[in-house]
């Protein structure tokens, strides 16, 4: 089979080699000009493995050392065409004797071989005059016919010890003649042949590809499921790129690619060379190829339902699979003796060469199996087959099945849930089924963000089902869904019309209407009049009904939790299942537990956290994206945080439920800046207050961290001050904590010692009014900075450990130390806390107050390699020279020194080739 596949992008097909082949061009492009290797060298490996390009890439590398090989391709047609390779092979070496310029690789001469292989090493030898080497390349040896693939052997034995290499491709196949193999090993045993087999791509080699082919460093979702399908195949790990960015399912932001809809196949063009091969294949293996696309995942009963669907008897599709076989396109397991494909994104290629009539009717052979006991299959792909066979099947049967398999998969599985639930709406036709499964699917989007398609759902049973077909409690349910809807796909006008009026003509009863506008205030940042309304109207809501007790309980403890109104929460926090909701299924229980475990972490209260997690089991592992991100940045898993929240952010994938936007934001702009990305930290804020503007004082701390390591401490002072305003405006407590901890700093370090103890003060408020572990860190570090207090400090400190966040641990510290509250030997224990977060610039100014103290700075070689990365990070965030001076703690001569050292060492003679380098991740280390 053809191991190239066309369709990659540009950019992968002008590389030299398949990335992670270097060293095997080289080896083998060696062996070719080595007067001491074997005659004869075979390249093997699988279709994809990108034989061909490597054979081009040494064909390359000759001509660059000045040799002139002779190529030739076999054609799979010359396999049935005795000595058409030979022939062909001496019409060229008979040209190159003869100088003849119009030689071309498709000659056709026919000659007369008796004894083939001596005839042609005497023309070989005689091509070449004294010191002579020629390099004979032949790509695709494995369609030579029988004869022609003798002579090679033969022909090896005479070129033993000469000046001519014969390199072969070769797709090896359980169809290769035993007796071809023995005489291959004994030539090998003899030192007469090398083989050279082409391994998989290793998860590195892979992430290369994708990095030179688009730019960008793929993210480990992406790398996982391009191992998956494609096997580390070079080839069609670029035609999967290509496929996924042809359907929109590949994002690049802040320099990585992500891959969207992981669960969603990529879409691979028709005109493929290995689907193009198949089909040359003849019309018994054709068919059965593409039904067995679909109809493998069977099992045992697959060979049968394919010769149903291709209209061939069993023994003929027997004779098709193991073709395939051979093709190396199909192995049969041994132990259940199923077939599956090699190579996984070629039965997602296949099956979209199905036409819609073929695809349908293969679904409904699948599905009538199943149903019929003939068949065993998993639920997923059952449902995968009911979305195709649409009404070919019994609609209503295959509506409800769709809608309890999506509704069970809504929390692990949203993208083939939210597929399944669109399918099950179009084919319901009785009005309650077909609200239920439009409630279902508006859920199912919210809580995998899919914001716009919530929308769409919801609003059509509001419109046309929800005074006759939903009852009360599934009525709230949805406008609570559409409200967040709204949310996410930032329609604030919606939303304010709604809450200042609209809320009035919603359907459904006074508390329906009193629950929906409170959470719609919420998300335009309207939290007080959202707290009051909940409690000047809490007789309405808090009735008898669970549904609404339970909601609107809720909503209250957690927005009085954000206004510092923390008991009701507290006693949540502590026993969960004290709710009317709580045993009414664990939809309910996951939403109870995540809501009480977001406010926490808004809180700064990642442990707690995570102890109610642990300690009652939510009934789903699924985490919003939101909550990644906070959860691993938190506790210091700095890598993937920022993986995911750009993920987040490319996709939109942050934005919905208040305020996780926001928080994603805060979390990434703290990570960038900590690790010198300053610009890209501030274009994060600037665009959260841009997409969703919900309690955006909790970026204040981020932002005043920039202005302060510019060195603008007023700058950072008043961005503190607007934050606290904009907090106390909209009635919030939350992130008030860190605020005022920010503030009794910077003012006292601007001069202002009584502005500094007002602010100690607010922090003890604070404390005392939420009782968090974090506001009373705050208080104590206030303290401590503040008054001298070195036991504060102390008690600071130990805090600290407890809370076991790194960032805020090593922030201790720092300041404990700095303010000379605590011993400087702590710094150590910092310095190595930054340096498991790659925070650099945190590490560098800390280094300027180890050597202010007197305390040893380790690792002197590390320390200069840090220190070049950091400035090169910091030249390519696009920093003047007086900002990496303010940045760094040093004078601008100092930087301009270091920045010729680094020019000079690493070669790059501008600032733009510095940033260039570092934005491809070719920067010389």
């Amino acid at each position: 089979m053809i191991d190239h596949w066309r369709d990659a992008p540009d950019a992968a097909r002008s590389a030299p080699a398949p990335f992670g082949r270097d060293a095997v061009v080289a080896h083998v492009a060696e062996l070719a000009v080595s007067s001491d290797a074997a005659p004869l060298v075979l390249v093997t490996g699988p279709i994809g493995m990108g034989r061909s390009s490597l054979l081009a890439a040494v064909r390359a590398e000759l001509t660059a050392r000045g040799f002139t090989p002779l190529s030739l391709r076999v054609a799979r047609n010359e396999r049935d065409r005795p000595y058409s390779l030979a022939s062909r092979l001496c019409a060229e070496i008979a040209a190159l004797r003869s100088g003849d310029a119009r030689r071309t690789a498709r000659a056709t001469a026919v000659v007369s071989l008796g004894e083939a292989g001596r005839q042609l090493a005497a023309e070989l030898r005689s091509a070449l005059t004294v010191n002579d080497k020629l390099t004979v390349l032949i790509d695709d040896a494995h369609w030579a016919d029988p004869a022609s693939r003798a002579v090679l052997l033969s022909l090896t034995r005479a070129l033993a010890g000469g000046p001519v290499t014969v390199v072969c491709t070769v797709r090896p196949s359980p169809a290769d003649p035993a007796s071809e193999r023995a005489v291959l090993e004994q030539l090998r045993a003899a030192s007469l042949a090398e083989v050279v087999p082409l391994r998989p791509l290793g998860e590195q080699e892979v992430a290369a590809l994708i990095a030179h082919t688009l730019q960008a460093r793929p993210t480990a979702a992406l790398l996982s499921s391009l191992q998956r399908e494609c096997r580390g195949r070079p080839a069609a790990v670029l035609a999967a790129v290509a496929g996924h960015l042809r359907t929109g399912g590949l994002q690049v932001y802040d320099r990585h690619v992500y891959l969207t809809s992981p669960d969603r196949p990529p879409e691979l063009p028709l005109d493929l060379p290995p689907i193009e091969y198949l089909r040359r294949l003849g019309g018994t293996v054709w068919a059965v190829a593409k039904a067995a696309a679909v109809m493998l995942p069977l099992g045992t009963a697959a060979t049968g339902l394919i010769a149903r669907a291709v209209g061939r008897d069993e023994e003929e599709v027997r004779g098709a699979l193991s073709e395939l076989s051979v093709e190396g396109v199909l192995r049969q397991e041994t132990e259940d003796g199923r077939w599956r494909f090699r190579l996984p994104l070629l039965a997602s290629a296949l099956t979209g060469c199905l036409g819609p009539w073929e695809r349908r009717s293969l679904a409904r052979l699948a599905v009538t199996a199943i149903w019929a006991g003939d068949a065993v299959a998993d639920d997923r792909y059952l449902a995968d087959q009911l979305v195709v066979a649409g009404r070919s099947v019994d609609a209503r049967r295959a509506a409800g099945e769709l809608l309890a398999r999506g509704t069970a998969a809504m929390l692990d599985d949203g993208y083939c849930a939210e597929r399944w639930l669109r399918a099950a709406a179009e084919l319901a036709t009785e009005p309650r089924q077909r609200a239920r499964v439009l409630v279902a699917h508006a859920t199912t989007c919210c809580l995998q963000l899919r914001f716009a398609e919530a929308i769409d759902s919801a609003g059509k049973v509001l419109s046309e089902y929800a005074e006759d077909h939903v009852d009360s409690a599934t009525l709230l349910e949805i406008q609570l869904a559409y409200v967040v809807a709204l949310a996410g796909t930032l329609d604030t006008a919606a939303l304010t019309e709604l809450c200042d009026g609209g809320w009035r003509s919603l359907p459904g009863r006074q508390w329906h209407r009193v629950v929906t506008r409170c959470i719609a205030l919420c998300h335009l940042d309207r939290w007080r009049e959202a707290d009051e309304h909940l409690a000047l109207l809490r007789h309405v809501w808090h009735r008898d009904d669970d549904v609404f007790a339970g909601l609107g309980l809720l909503v209250s403890e957690c927005t009085g939790a954000y206004m510092g109104r923390f008991e009701p929460f507290e006693q949540a926090v502590a026993d969960p299942t004290d709710w009317p909701l709580w045993a009414s299924g664990p939809r309910f229980r996951f939403e109870r537990l995540w809501q009480l475990a977001r406010v926490l972490m808004a809180f700064g209260e990642q442990e707690r956290a995570d102890r109610l997690l642990a300690a009652h089991d939510p009934p789903s592992a699924y985490r919003t994206l939101p909550d990644q991100v906070v959860a691993d940045s938190q506790s210091g898993h700095w890598d993937r945080a920022l993986d995911t929240a750009r993920l987040g952010l490319a996709t939109g994938l942050s934005v919905g439920y208040a305020p996780s936007h926001t928080l994603v934001s805060r979390e990434t702009s703290v990570i960038l800046g900590a690790r010198g990305r300053l610009t890209e930290a501030r274009a994060v804020i600037e665009r959260a207050r841009s997409v969703q503007p919900v309690m955006l004082h909790l970026l204040a701390v981020a932002e005043s961290c920039l202005d302060e390591a510019l060195g603008d401490v007023e700058g950072a002072l008043d961005v503190v001050a607007r934050g606290l305003a904009l907090a106390a405006d909209r009635g919030l407590v939350v992130g008030t904590d860190v605020l005022w901890l920010r503030s009794a700093g910077l003012e006292l370090a601007r001069g202002d010692r009584a502005a500094a103890r007002r602010a100690v003060a607010e922090t003890g408020r604070t404390a005392e009014l939420t009782g968090t572990g974090r506001a009373r860190l705050c208080h104590l570090l206030a303290t401590a900075t503040v008054e001298g207090d070195r036991a504060a400090a102390a008690e600071a400190i130990g805090l600290a450990r407890q809370r076991a966040q790194p960032l805020e641990l090593a922030d201790t510290l720092t300041l404990a130390v700095r303010h000379e509250v605590a011993d400087s030997g702590l710094l150590h224990e910092a310095y190595a806390l930054y340096g498991g977060l790659d925070a650099l610039l945190r590490r560098a100014q800390l280094r300027n107050l180890m050597r202010a103290r007197g305390v040893t700075v380790p690792h002197r070689a590390v320390v200069t390699a840090e220190n070049e990365r950091l400035l090169a990070t910091l030249v390519t965030e696009g920093l003047t020279n007086r900002e990496l001076a303010a940045a760094l703690g040093s004078s601008e001569k100092s930087v301009e020194s270091r920045l010729g050292r680094l020019f000079k060492r690493t070669g790059y003679r501008s600032r733009v080739e510095l940033a260039s380098a570092m934005l491809t991740d070719d920067y010389r280390a």
